[in-house]
C-alpha cells in the first residue's frame, strides 16, 4: 500500500520530470540563449562595456520562444530604453546636483511606471522604461559629477541594445518561425490528447488544456508572421475549441468506456493527420489506427464525445462549415489607456504598493551607506505581481535561484576562475552557466523564473569587472540587496491593500460559471469562442489556486459559497455534454426553457442570497441522452450545495 509521503514523492518527482523534459524545441533555444550569453560576455569583455552581467542576463529576458515574440520584445526593449534615457538626461538638469529632487523624481518615476505597465496598451514599454528610469536616478548617488554621470547613462543605452540584437540576429538566423512552431505543437496535441482519451493516467489534463490554450496564442503569432495563412484561422480556432471540448468530455467518461476512448483515439489521431496533410507538414505519427465501425453509445457522455470527435474530423479535413466570428462592435480609435484606468483603484494600488517597496529599498541602502545592495530596487521591479500569492511564489523563485547561482558563482570565482587565461574560456564557462540556467527558465511558470535569477545572480558574482574576479564581497553584498528587495515586496504586499490569490481564483471560477449560464439560455448552437473562453478562465482559475498555496497569511474572506475547483470544472464538463446533446438533436423551446431553469441554479450556486429556482419537470418528449446530461448536471448542484 503507498503511503501518503510516497505519493506525495510521486508527484513532485512526476511535476519535475514534465518540467525538465528535453524536447528538441527545448533544446534549440538552450543552445541559442547559451550561445548568445558567451557572444555578449566576450563583447563587454573585449570592448569594456560597463554592467556586464545586466547585458548578459538581457539575452534571457529578450528570448521568447518562437522569432515574433523575440522581435517584437527587442524592439519594444530598444524603445524603452530610449524613451528612459531621454527622460534622464532631462531629469539630470534638475536633480544632478540637487539630491532632495531625486527622491520625489523617483517617486514619480516608480509610480508612473508601474500604473502604466497595467493600464496602457504600451505595457511592457511602460515597465521597461520606468525600470531604467528609476536605475539611472540612483547612478547620481554614486557618480556625482555630470560629465561621467552622462557618460554611463549614454553606455547603458548600448547595454540595452546590444544584448537585444544580438538576441535578435540569432533569432532571425537559428530561431523557430512561429509558423512552423504552431503547427508542430498542434500536431504534437492531437497525439497527446488521444493517449490521454486512452489513458487519463498518461498525463493531466489540466497540462494539456494549458498547452491548448497557450496554441492559440502561438496561433496568432503566427497569422500574423505569415498573412496567408489567415484562410485557416477560423479553422484554427474551431479545431482548438473542439479539443478543449473533447479534454473536458471524456474526463468524465464512463460506463461504455472502453470501446468509445479506443474509437475516438482513432478519430483523433485521424484528425490529426488530416491537420498535417492540409498544412503540407512531415510529422511521423507512431500510432496510425483506422477507424473502426462506431456503434452509438448509449450514454450522454460516450455520444456527447462521439459527436465532437466526428466534427472535429470534419473540421480537421475542411468538410466541416466553421461559422464566422461575429466582428465586434466599432469601437474608433484604438485607445491608449484601458477604459478603467482611473475608475479602477486596484491600477492605482498597485502602482503605490510597488512605489513603496522601491523606496524603501532605496532608503534602506542609502541609509545604511551600502550601494553594494543596490540590486534590491530592481528585484522589486521584477517580483512585483498583481496578487499577494503571485508575489510570494515569485519571491520563492527569485530566492532560491539567487542564492543557488550565487553559489555556483562563489565556487566558480574560488576555483575556477583563477584557472583561466582568457576570454575564450571565461565565454565557455558562461555558456555552459547559461545553458543550465535556460534548461530551467524554458519551462512554464511554476519553476521558469528560478532559472532566470540564476543567471542573474551567477553574472553579477562572475562578471564584475574586465578581468579575473577573486573578490566573493560584490557577489555577497547583491545577494544581500535581492533578499532586501523580496523582504520588502514581500511587507509591502502583504500589509496594504492585499489582494488574494485565492480570491481571484474564486472570481475566474464564478466568470466561468458565467458563461456557462449565457450558453444555457441561448437558442442558437453554442460558439467555439464560447467553449474556448470558458476553458481559458478555469485554466486562469487553476493558475492563482496554485499561487494561493505560497499565501503564508490569509488574504480577504471566503465565504466559502462559491463552487471549488472541482466542481466548477465537473459543472462546465457536463454543461457542455449537455450542450452537445441539445445541438445535434435539434431540441425545440421547452428544451431551452428547462435549461434556463438549469442556468438560474448555477446563478443561485454563485450567490448565496438567490433562492434556488424551483425547478418543473422535464419537457414532454425528452430524448434518454438529454435526460442523463441534464440529471448529471443537476446531481452536481446537488453535491456543491451539500458540501456547503
Amino acid at each position: 500500500m503507498i503511503t501518503q509521503a510516497e505519493a506525495a514523492t510521486d508527484r513532485i518527482s512526476s511535476f519535475v520530470g514534465r518540467e525538465l523534459a528535453l524536447t528538441p524545441e527545448r533544446r534549440r533555444s538552450i543552445a541559442r540563449i547559451s550561445l548568445g550569453c558567451a557572444v555578449m560576455a566576450a563583447i563587454t569583455m573585449t570592448f569594456k562595456v560597463p554592467l556586464p552581467a545586466y547585458a548578459a542576463y538581457l539575452v534571457f529576458i529578450a528570448s521568447q520562444e518562437d522569432a515574433a515574440s523575440t522581435l517584437k520584445t527587442s524592439l519594444g526593449g530598444v524603445v524603452a530604453a530610449t524613451i528612459a534615457v531621454a527622460i534622464s538626461l532631462l531629469f539630470y538638469i534638475f536633480d544632478a546636483g540637487e539630491p532632495a529632487l531625486r527622491f520625489p523624481l523617483l517617486v514619480f518615476s516608480t509610480f508612473a511606471g508601474a500604473f502604466f505597465t497595467r493600464t496602457s496598451s504600451l505595457g511592457p514599454i511602460a515597465f521597461l522604461s520606468g525600470y531604467i528610469l528609476v536605475l539611472t536616478q540612483t547612478l547620481a548617488d554614486e557618480i556625482p559629477f555630470t560629465d561621467p554621470l552622462t557618460h554611463q547613462l549614454l553606455w547603458l543605452w548600448v547595454v540595452v541594445a546590444a544584448p537585444i540584437a544580438v538576441t535578435a540576429t540569432m533569432h532571425l538566423l537559428f530561431g523557430e518561425s512561429p509558423v512552423a512552431l504552431s503547427q508542430q505543437r498542434a500536431a504534437n496535441l492531437f497525439e497527446r490528447l488521444a493517449r490521454h482519451v486512452e489513458d487519463p493516467s498518461s498525463e493531466p489534463a489540466n497540462g494539456l488544456r494549458d498547452e491548448l490554450i497557450a496554441l492559440s496564442q502561438l496561433k496568432n503569432k503566427a497569422l500574423r508572421w505569415n498573412k496567408r495563412l489567415r484562410v485557416f484561422a477560423q479553422e484554427d480556432e474551431a479545431l482548438i475549441a473542439l479539443l478543449l471540448e473533447i479534454l473536458a468530455i471524456s474526463s468524465h467518461l464512463s460506463g461504455d468506456g472502453p470501446d468509445t476512448r479506443r474509437n475516438a483515439c482513432a478519430a483523433i489521431r485521424a484528425a490529426g493527420r488530416a491537420f498535417v496533410r492540409r498544412r503540407h507538414m512531415r510529422v511521423d505519427f507512431k500510432h496510425p489506427s483506422s477507424l473502426d465501425r462506431v456503434k452509438p453509445s448509449t450514454q450522454a457522455t460516450g455520444r456527447s464525445l462521439q459527436w465532437a470527435v466526428r466534427e472535429l474530423l470534419d473540421c480537421a479535413r475542411g468538410g466541416a462549415a466553421v461559422a464566422a466570428p461575429v466582428a465586434p462592435a466599432p469601437t474608433g480609435t484604438h485607445r491608449f489607456l484601458v477604459p478603467d484606468a482611473f475608475l479602477n483603484r486596484g491600477h492605482a494600488r498597485f502602482a503605490i504598493k510597488v512605489m513603496l517597496a522601491v523606496l524603501g529599498s532605496y532608503a534602506t541602502y542609502t541609509l545604511l551607506d551600502w550601494p553594494g545592495i543596490r540590486t534590491a530596487v530592481t528585484t522589486c521591479f521584477f517580483v512585483s505581481l498583481s496578487t499577494f500569492g503571485e508575489s510570494v511564489h515569485k519571491f520563492t523563485l527569485r530566492a532560491s535561484g539567487a542564492l543557488i547561482g550565487g553559489l555556483m558563482a562563489g565556487l566558480c570565482i574560488v576555483f575556477v576562475i583563477p584557472l583561466l587565461t582568457d576570454i575564450g574560456q571565461l565565454c565557455l564557462l558562461i555558456a555552459a552557466v547559461s545553458a543550465f540556467a535556460a534548461w530551467i527558465s524554458t519551462g512554464n511558470q511554476a519553476i521558469s523564473y528560478a532559472g532566470m535569477q540564476l543567471a542573474f545572480a551567477f553574472f553579477l558574482g562572475v562578471l564584475q569587472d574586465y578581468g579575473p574576479n577573486t573578490d566573493l564581497t560584490v557577489l555577497r553584498d547583491r545577494i544581500v540587496g535581492i533578499l532586501v528587495g523580496n523582504m520588502w515586496v514581500t511587507l509591502v504586499f502583504a500589509s496594504l491593500w492585499p489582494v488574494s490569490a485565492a480570491q481571484q481564483a474564486r472570481a475566474l471560477r464564478a466568470a466561468a460559471l458565467k458563461k456557462i449560464c449565457a450558453m444555457l439560455r441561448i437558442a442558437h448552437r453554442r460558439s467555439y469562442q464560447d467553449i474556448f473562453m470558458v476553458q481559458q478562465d478555469l485554466s486562469r482559475a487553476d493558475t492563482m489556486q496554485a499561487r494561493a498555496t505560497f499565501e503564508w497569511r490569509s488574504v480577504g474572506q471566503n465565504d466559502g459559497q462559491e463552487p471549488s475547483s472541482y466542481a466548477a470544472e465537473r459543472i462546465a464538463a457536463h454543461a457542455l455534454i449537455l450542450l452537445r446533446v441539445r445541438d445535434e438533436e435539434s431540441h425545440g423551446a421547452a428544451t431551452i426553457e428547462a435549461d434556463a431553469q438549469l442556468a438560474l441554479q448555477i446563478d443561485a450556486l454563485l450567490d448565496s442570497s438567490q433562492a434556488p429556482p424551483r425547478m418543473s419537470g422535464p419537457p414532454e418528449r425528452t430524448s434518454s441522452l438529454l435526460h442523463q446530461a441534464r440529471a448529471q448536471l443537476e446531481e452536481d448542484f446537488g453535491h456543491v450545495t451539500r458540501s456547503r
